[in-house]
């Protein structure tokens, strides 16, 4: 076996310094992750992750002329994976257990490995493939149609495949409304979250050829859709509209197919005498509100042991990538970029940005402009401004001249507190070079009268990976113990050797944790070996 570069530490040691967090990850690494996934949808920096259903028609795992729909594919794909919960019991609910179901009679067609495959090189430590079954409904109700769902984070990925028990066009009314009072809903939930998702897609021959007669394959729809309602690519009230003044699609082939005993969305409908459609199709107001509150609960299902986040609101600032950096050994840089969401969509060409030290004294101010590839994310417009500090390592004589404080002046300024006393080091690291990673220590630490002294420095080395049954990664850890080799300044380097057969990718992580002999943690989590 042959290894690889190093890790490289410095660390300050200050009896008043609690359990750190990385270096600007906020309000937290989970948080600040799904936020820019929620968010960052277009222009400079953009996650990628809308790309797939931009427009809502697209189909982005194969040729146009099939007629698949990804928009539609994501909500059915979290339906599927939804529906075998039991929350009598705790277990299943959106765990991204549908993976390992594919094979399944209830789970024909090919929605759930097209979704699989888009969403999986996202997966990484802070990205469960199951908080992106939940948030790609999210992304395609926000962009197609303008509903904002609430978002929390925070899922676990199921480890194999959950209960059988999804609602197909033939099951019975009864076994239908059991399998969704088993996941929660009552039978008006279930004629509501019905309808709601119908509003997007089509019903396929390919999938369904007892649902969609041969006749539907055409040159430019091969794979024989049907739509549910007329505006298949938009999520609106059409397919209530349509289904009760019986014009257009009437309701879509699940309510009007020529095979009766496929007509499941027909027997749920008229299960209260059609009481809950027409309740629903009284406003656009009224359906985006229930559909809205329905598909919450929905991906809100999960099991017992899984602790949600509180709801991720867009931030009106936001730091993007920021990293702490040694340069050629004389500096200590900081750079990144500040998102900025005005409320008005009037993102100004400059904003000033300061940097203070952890005594609160202003170090260096800049004018940061704008980049001319702007975003226009459902949330509205983004703006993005590229930031850059190199302080001289010459000039930070104690812990308190480090920088502490990253200061953004808008409408309403902010400031985010920093870490620069452990960091991982971008410019020391790569998968083929070695990972380094830096912590400041501080006078108190070098003193001949202080018995401080540092226990550990670890790190934990985190990669997404293939696995058997499903096309979720999952994520595989590596331990690492880092030793003391070099000193630049305040800060001393530790360096770790990595083996070069770890299945190194865009998504693998690192977390650095510093432990010292009072009890004293510092930690530096999520870093990349390569931003994206």
């Amino acid at each position: 076996m042959r290894f690889l570069g190093g890790f490289y530490l410095l660390l300050a040691a200050t009896r008043h310094t609690p359990t750190a967090r990385a270096a600007l990850h906020y309000p937290n690494a989970l948080i600040s992750r799904m936020e820019h996934l929620l968010v960052d949808t277009d222009g400079s920096f953009r996650s990628g992750f809308k790309d797939a259903i931009n427009p809502c028609t697209n189909y982005i795992s194969g040729a146009q002329t099939l007629g698949r729909q990804t928009s539609a594919q994501w909500l059915r794909v979290a339906f599927h994976d939804f529906v075998t919960a039991h929350v009598d019991e705790g277990t299943g609910g959106i765990d991204a257990s549908i993976g390992f179901e594919t094979l399944r009679a209830e789970d024909s067609g090919s929605a759930f490995n097209d979704s699989f495959a888009f969403f999986a090189p996202f997966v990484d430590a802070q990205t469960s493939m199951a908080d992106l079954v939940a948030l790609s409904v999210v992304t395609s109700l926000g962009h197609c149609g303008g509903l904002h769902v609430p978002y929390r984070a925070g899922r676990i990925d199921a480890t194999g495949g959950g209960p059988f028990g999804v609602p197909e066009p033939e099951t019975s009314l009864e076994e239908t409304l059991e399998e969704f009072a088993n996941a929660g809903f009552n039978a008006e939930d279930a004629i509501g979250l019905t309808a709601c998702g119908h509003s997007l897609g089509r019903v396929h021959h390919g999938g369904f050829p007892n649902v969609v007669p041969e006749s539907a394959i055409a040159p430019n729809n091969t794979a024989g859709g049907v739509n549910l309602d007329s505006t298949r690519d938009k999520f609106d009230i059409s397919i209530v509209k349509e289904y009760l003044g019986n014009y257009g699609q009437r309701g879509g082939p699940l309510v009007t197919s020529d095979n009766v005993t496929v007509r499941s969305d027909l027997r749920l409908y008229e299960s209260d005498q059609n009481r809950t459609m027409q309740a629903l199709g009284q406003s656009k107001e009224y359906f985006f509100s229930t559909c809205g509150n329905l598909f919450e609960r929905m991906i809100n299902t999960v099991p017992r042991e899984v602790t949600l986040s509180d709801v991720i609101h867009p931030m009106t600032v936001q730091p993007v990538n920021f990293t702490f950096d040694i340069i050629n050994d004389q500096a200590l840089r900081l750079s990144g970029v500040v998102r900025y969401l005005p409320s008005d969509n009037a993102a100004p060409s400059t904003l000033e940005v300061s940097l203070a030290d952890k005594a609160g004294k202003t170090m260096a101010s800049i004018t940061a402009r704008v980049i001319e590839e702007k975003g226009n994310s459902f949330w509205g417009a983004t703006a993005y401004y590229p930031v850059v500090f190199d302080i001289n390592l010459a000039g930070i004589a104690s812990r308190n001249n480090l920088p502490g404080k990253l200061q953004v002046r808008t409408a309403s300024p902010q400031t985010f507190e920093l870490q620069p006393e452990l960091f991982f080091i971008p410019s020391r690291s790569s998968p083929g070079t070695g990972i380094s990673v830096g912590a400041a220590i501080g006078a108190a630490a070098r003193s001949r009268n202080s018995t401080l002294s540092v226990e550990s420095v670890e790190a934990v080395v985190s990669v997404p990976v293939s696995q058997t049954g499903t096309l979720a990664p999952k994520v595989e850890k590596h331990e690492l113990n880092l030793e003391r080799d070099q000193d630049i300044g305040l800060y001393s380097i530790f360096k770790g050797n990595l083996s070069d057969d770890l299945a190194f990718n865009l998504q693998t992580t690192v977390d650095i944790t510093a432990t010292f002999s009072d009890g004293t943690v510092w930690q530096d989590s999520y870093n990349r070996f390569a931003v994206p």
